[in-house]
């Protein structure tokens, strides 16, 4: 299937798309605090509720995509540096909503999951996950000039697990390892297979983990004081959601650092599908 879009009158829309986007934002924050509230209170009808709240979530993904769409077709015709600098701020402005409304839609998941709902389960090749999400992830890369690449001893490599899910896990792994980052760094990945599970390693050597803070860190809303310095948008939640997902897909998330500026390695391990062997890498 292919997807078009028609876009007449580039120039007068990209106000519109000012207006959409900050629509979208309150929106989204709106949102947020529905959600804040649901979880405090829901009890018996939490099912029906969590799954509204759900509903509406994906509902904001095809505005936000439309802008993203759009932007993608104004950033490049658009001769101004100024009006062009401008845009590209508000593809990545708008790129954080695409990743928030991902993050409110896997946080009710959660909950979702907890009250008996269905939660899809399919045969994937971690190698080709990995790499989808990587693609996604490549102009973030290039713009800190970090270098970024995946290696598979068995691009074959599988396990069961609920795609959505895992791929919010790998995105925003991928993303805090690029935010947590200096530039001109690197970020490596690795999906190996060890006593029947499939291991997907993210390294990194950026800004490291204190011993004290290792405990602490898949802990909700928790950031590291050398985390919160680097990168003073985060919420804390996207570890903690990533530990919850991990686990309801039958496997384990791992961290380990040596120290501060030492880097880190956030490992997901899946039960493994299927046992094959041999090499495979893909570069960005």
């Amino acid at each position: 299937m292919t997807y078009q879009i028609a876009v007449d009158n580039v120039l007068i829309f990209s106000g519109n798309v000012v207006t959409l986007a900050i629509a979208a934002v309150i929106a989204v924050v709106f949102l947020i605090i529905i959600i804040l509230f649901f979880i405090k209170k829901i009890r018996a009808s939490q099912v029906i509720k969590y799954e509204f709240i759900t509903i509406i979530a994906h509902k904001f993904r095809t505005p936000l995509t439309q802008i993203k769409w759009l932007l993608e077709t104004l950033v490049p015709e658009e001769p101004d540096p100024l009006r062009r600098k401008n845009l590209q701020d508000m593809q990545k402005a708008n790129e954080k909503l695409i990743v928030l409304t991902s993050t409110l839609i896997e946080l009710t998941n959660s909950t979702r999951k907890k009250s008996g709902l269905a939660y899809s389960i399919d045969r994937t090749r971690m190698y080709d996950l990995v790499k989808e999400v990587a693609d996604s992830l490549k102009g973030l890369f290039e713009e800190k000039n970090i270098s970024f690449s995946v290696q598979a001893t068995d691009p074959t490599l599988a396990a069961n697990i609920n795609v959505p899910g895992i791929r919010f896990v790998l995105q925003s792994l991928m993303e805090n390892s690029c935010a947590y980052s200096p530039v001109g760094r690197r970020v490596d990945i690795v999906i190996f297979e060890r006593r029947g599970k499939v291991h997907t390693a993210i390294t990194d050597n950026g800004i490291g983990i204190r011993p004290q803070d290792l405990s602490k860190i898949f802990s909700k809303f928790y950031r590291a004081s050398n985390a919160r310095k680097m990168d003073t948008e985060g919420f804390g939640i996207s570890l903690s959601l990533s530990y919850s997902i991990v686990r309801r897909n039958n496997g384990v998330l791992k961290v380990f650092s040596p120290g501060l500026n030492q880097g880190s390695t956030f490992t997901i391990i899946l039960p493994k599908a299927k046992d094959e062997m041999h090499f495979h890498e893909y570069t960005t």
